[in-house]
């Protein structure tokens, strides 16, 4: 009986070594996901920064300039390009124009400038498909002129 019981114990032993195996790839596999959501997420907030950053510089350019016009646009496509953003559109709303011809606006008149950035987050699939969720990068800042027009 002895005999049998020492014989049970070294197989019950043995096939507790060949769990931790098991259980250390498992876990790997766990942390390898992880992994791969972190970094597929991580792009989604660099890429988020990158559209809070050309907002606020456009604001400021045309709050000391006070003047929505060319030079704005020609920050706008330079930043587009050096961001990598080549899909990025911005537009400035809830604005009142100064009378009198261009796009001036007046000392302490408030403007809203709006970027918007198109990205897909994507997913691997068990059979090789893609999964492809479209969203928008929105990021609306205000703005105040700073430069005081005569009539």
């Amino acid at each position: 009986m002895a005999a049998i019981l020492a014989f049970s114990r070294r197989r019950l032993h043995r096939d507790q070594r060949g769990s931790t195996y098991v259980e250390f790839l498992v876990q790997f596999f766990i942390v390898m996901v992880l992994v791969a959501g972190i970094i597929t997420l991580y792009s989604i907030f660099t890429t988020h920064q990158h559209v809070v950053f050309m907002a606020r510089r456009l604001v400021r350019a045309i709050e000391v300039t006070g003047v929505n016009d060319y030079n704005v646009h020609n920050l706008f496509l330079s930043l587009r390009d050096d961001l990598g953003l080549l899909a990025a559109d911005f537009q400035v709303i809830n604005v009142t124009y100064f009378p009198g011809g261009g796009q001036r606006i007046q000392l302490r008149d408030t403007f809203t400038v709006e970027v918007v950035f198109p990205q897909h987050l994507q997913f691997a699939n068990v059979n090789g498909a893609t999964i492809a969720i479209p969203f928008n990068h929105r990021v609306r800042l205000n703005g105040m002129s700073e430069v005081f027009w005569r009539p």
